[in-house]
């Protein structure tokens, strides 16, 4: 239920916000949930105790002149109503509609060793052709034994380890006799 009521929110900043002003709100919004995410925070923010006016004095109140004006409007309008805990929904949703605007997406390439940015450029160009969408890979370490790319918002995870190809060649081996 949360989600769509956050959906919404962010369906109104996007109906009224260009393109550009857009992209710095949604900064804005990604800075404003990463405090409202922190223990703290997110516990004056849910409290039954704290007046939805005190909350917004102190969350949003300081961001007068900071963030755009449709942002702090709607960030009044939610506190109006009680609804600051769902900045980091509303945030999210707008982070990926901004994706899914610009076609941009990023992702993750996980190896063992290090890969030359030459086949990541390679790998990102396949991926792009592939789906239509300007994949951008970021290059991380972790303790496998092959590669691992995941771009999340797509819904693409591919992996290729060497023990996967030996145990395939060994079926396919083992078929043919």
């Amino acid at each position: 239920m949360e989600e769509l009521i956050a959906k919404r929110y962010a369906k109104a900043l996007m109906d009224i916000s260009d393109e550009s002003a857009l992209k710095a709100d949604v900064e804005a919004l990604k800075k404003l949930a990463s405090t409202v995410n922190e223990k703290d925070v997110k516990e004056l923010v849910v409290s039954p105790l704290i007046s939805n006016d005190k909350k917004f004095s102190i969350l949003v109140e300081p961001l007068k002149g900071k963030i755009g004006d449709k942002l702090y409007r709607l960030l009044s309008v939610m506190s109006s109503h009680g609804r600051l805990s769902l900045i980091p929904s509303v945030a999210e949703f707008l982070e990926y509609e901004m994706k899914k605007v610009t076609n941009s997406f990023e992702g993750t390439l996980l190896s063992d060793g290090s890969i030359k940015r030459g086949d990541i450029a390679k790998l990102e160009k396949s991926l792009s052709d592939y789906t239509g969408a300007n994949i951008k890979l970021i290059n991380g370490k972790e303790k496998i034994d092959g590669i691992k790319v995941e771009v999340e918002d797509l819904g693409i995870e591919l992996s290729y380890s060497k023990e996967r190809i030996k145990a395939d060649l060994l079926a396919f081996i083992q078929q043919g006799l």
